[in-house]
């Protein structure tokens, strides 16, 4: 599993809560439930554990599927067309390649 959001805190919570699903220590419900509560901890600058470090071991043997960054590409074509667009809109002259 990942997790992949621009607030490092939610990815660690997201990835503790899946870990405790998978384990059978907590429900969807009760997890979603956490996640409103840690979050809004989290954002109020209060303890929130489950936000700030994994809750679990991580095996160092285990084989890992790192997966494939696919978006990578997909963002820098659109970083590209967005600074056309803008030289387009500003000066109204060659695009960039």
């Amino acid at each position: 599993m990942s997790s992949r959001c621009d607030m490092e805190a939610a990815n660690i919570l997201a990835l503790n809560l899946m870990n405790d699903i998978v384990t059978g220590k907590l429900t969807v419900e009760k997890a979603r439930d956490v996640y409103c509560e840690v979050t809004s901890a989290f954002m109020m600058n209060r303890p929130a554990a489950y936000a700030e470090k994994l809750q679990f071991t991580v095996s160092k043997e285990a084989n890992y599927d790192t997966d494939i960054v696919m978006i990578a590409d997909e963002m820098v074509e659109q970083a590209i067309e967005k600074v056309n667009d803008i030289v387009d809109e500003s000066m109204g002259n060659g695009r960039l390649h």
